[in-house]
């Protein structure tokens, strides 16, 4: 996928337990082998207006954390 953009969905929204950001990261970490990681963009997957505010909000700021190790991560490497 040398060109492409990809959304990665990195959030279990079936799940009403909260990722870790950990998790998140490790996610993140499955796509990095197969696409250049300046062309990926995290996303949380569609259906987050199903879950409970408290939930949804929880997996956002996982989401943001996960996407934030990865990153410093990367600027490290």
């Amino acid at each position: 996928l040398p060109d492409q953009t990809i959304i990665l969905g990195v959030i279990d929204l079936l799940d009403q337990k909260v990722e870790s950001a950990e998790t998140v990261a490790a996610r993140i970490r499955r796509a990095l082998p197969h696409v250049d990681p300046a062309r990926v963009i995290v996303a949380p997957d569609c259906g987050m207006k199903y879950l409970p505010r408290e939930v949804a909000d929880g997996k956002m700021h996982a989401m943001a954390e996960g996407a934030a190790i990865v990153r410093r991560e990367l600027e490290g490497a």
